[in-house]
């Protein structure tokens, strides 16, 4: 009897839903965690990027310490993580690398001069479209620096906490690219 009981529970609990190991947003699913080189980083929230009408990517929050305070997320040197899942079905290079150098110069102008190497070496890692359900993960390891990697592929490392702070307040600075995108990353 005790056997049959533990059947049925189990049986049970199969068809129950995942629910808490991760997070569906346009029926695109987030993990709830991430682990970086050993350290848990949760999902803070995830945003929808838009230009105009068009939904142009979803983007996510992943840090080790949570907070929902963006000064703090661009200033903490902690292991953090954002996701770019692509909605739209093509965003080309050069787009992109425009949408950055906008997002430095509205956030981080200050920072410009002194990061302009590490500034076109990010962009350089931009060289075909992202099409949609492609991703884009950037990836700070304090003491490392900001990994890229594009469609799966690791495309480089860009050392220092100040080029992560110039490329995070692209994101959760004065002038992000939609309000809606930084308060939902932010969990808002």
């Amino acid at each position: 009897m005790k056997r049959v009981i533990l059947i049925l529970f189990l049986s049970l609990f199969m068809l129950i839903p995942e629910t808490g190991l991760a997070r569906k947003v346009k029926g695109v699913n987030f993990p709830e965690t991430v682990s970086i080189e050993g350290t848990s980083c949760t999902l803070m929230g995830v945003g929808i990027r838009k230009k105009l009408i068009i939904n142009v990517y979803l983007g996510a929050l992943y840090l080790a310490k949570p907070t929902k305070n963006a000064a703090q997320v661009i200033g903490s040197d902690q292991a953090k993580r954002i996701v770019i899942h692509f909605l739209y079905k093509e965003v080309k290079a050069e787009q992109l690398v425009e949408a950055w150098n906008e997002g430095f110069q509205n956030n981080a102008p200050d920072k410009i001069s002194t990061l302009k190497g590490k500034i076109d070496r990010f962009n350089s890692f931009f060289t075909s479209p992202m099409k949609k359900g492609e991703t884009m993960v950037i990836t700070y390891t304090p003491g490392k620096g900001s990994e890229v990697v594009i469609k799966g592929n690791p495309v480089g490392i860009i050392e220092g906490k100040d080029f992560m702070e110039a490329l995070f307040s692209i994101w959760f600075g004065p002038s992000p690219p939609s309000k809606g995108l930084r308060e939902g990353m932010l969990g808002e």
